[in-house]
């Protein structure tokens, strides 16, 4: 057994001071006050003055470290990079998302993470974003795969590991998406063109999220709230939102944060230049430029996804956005696990959690540590 004997603790949903935190193996056998370590033999015993937090939990990562999960990279390979980046920025917990593809190509993803051990690498399931969108809202997705996925394709998908579908409920019958929430994938509202009816109505079907608020959705008016306003003043839907200060204005994030609470949660959407310093690089057969504010733009000025590190954007949360250290680490740890309801498992530090978790400096939030499965990860 070993042990961390921390002055601030954050379990998930709490800040706690002077515990101490004990496993074995891959999975935390007991959390308390330091007297409780006269209970058990302990090997080996750290001491730190740092905060100790789950390991971060991200649904939306397209690629990390140079891979990128599309096309002929839906390998075995990417997953292996996504892991170790993610893992060594402390992102324990990570669902690869394919972007719009081709049949033949998810296939090819849901094959892929059938056959993972989810303990050993971290995937979580499969986030599919696309190819059921709005076209005039498909961002940086290809025109020319935008489509309805057939019905064929979808009972797959419902028989995979799948933790999240976004897509744009104005272009799917409600069946599909009934299908999904029955297979328990989680359905995000995303890409979409939809009027706060066309939202509302699939609240009432079971849809409970929305995939990087304001960003491709129908957009707030006077006359018509359309998406995001459905979204922010809606009593059920959790929204993911990227703090990378490039997808969002911080003020945005502020108005969110009011309305949501702790339904707002947060997502890297990393590409693969995440975790690297690549200015250029190709992306979904499109040139990527990365520019002075580390905006990952197409040659039409376009955003495709973000580099930003997991530790910038909880940085940012509580710089900018008026989130308390609690908030922001909740928003990355704790509620994606809630989420997929794996928050007894994941994102979050109780008796038999896995041993995923990080050190963080007080003062700056720097990274300082991270653990996975119980081993110290060399940074």
């Amino acid at each position: 057994m070993k042990a961390i004997k921390t002055k601030h603790l954050f379990d998930g949903q709490t800040l706690s001071q002077d515990k101490v935190i004990i496993w074995e193996n891959n999975k935390i056998i007991a959390i308390g006050d330091f007297d409780i370590l006269k209970q058990y033999t302990i090997s080996d015993i750290i001491e730190s003055n740092d905060i100790l937090a789950p390991g971060f939990v991200d649904i939306q990562v397209n690629g990390a470290g140079g891979a990128n999960f599309y096309k002929e990279e839906i390998s075995l390979d990417t997953i292996n990079t996504m892991s170790r980046v993610l893992i060594g920025l402390g992102c324990t917990s990570f669902c690869p998302t394919l972007i719009s593809s081709s049949d033949e190509d998810i296939q090819k993803a849901l094959d892929l993470v059938n056959s993972l051990d989810r303990e050993s690498l971290g995937v979580l399931g499969l986030h599919i974003e696309g190819p059921m969108f709005a076209k005039d809202f498909r961002g940086a997705h290809s025109l020319e795969i935008i489509r309805l996925i057939s019905e064929e394709l979808l009972d797959k998908i419902c028989q995979s590991k799948v933790s999240v579908v976004t897509l744009a409920p104005e272009t799917v019958p409600d069946h599909y998406i009934l299908k999904l929430l029955k297979a328990n994938i989680q359905v995000a509202i995303g890409h979409t063109n939809a009027t706060l009816q066309e939202v509302r109505h699939a609240e009432s079907l079971g849809v409970s999220l929305g995939t990087h608020l304001y960003n491709a959705m129908s957009r707030f008016n006077s006359r018509e709230p359309n998406t995001v306003g459905a979204i922010l003043t809606s009593d059920n839907l959790y929204a993911s939102i990227i703090p990378d200060g490039n997808h969002s204005d911080f003020t945005s994030i502020i108005l969110a944060h009011r309305a949501l609470g702790e339904r707002l949660f947060m997502v890297t959407d990393g590409i693969l230049a995440l975790g690297t310093d690549l200015k250029t690089f190709m992306h979904s057969n499109q040139e990527v430029f990365v520019d002075d504010q580390k905006r990952c733009v197409n040659e039409q000025g376009a955003l495709v996804g973000s580099m930003v590190s997991p530790i910038e954007c909880i940085q940012n949360l509580v710089a900018h956005c008026e989130f308390t250290l609690e908030e922001a680490l909740k928003s990355y740890t704790y509620t994606p696990a809630k989420i997929l309801g794996l928050e007894s498992q994941i994102g979050s530090l109780q008796e038999g959690a896995l041993a995923n978790f990080i050190l963080i400096e007080e003062k700056d939030l720097n990274l300082k540590e991270v653990f996975f499965n119980g081993e110290k990860i060399i940074l």
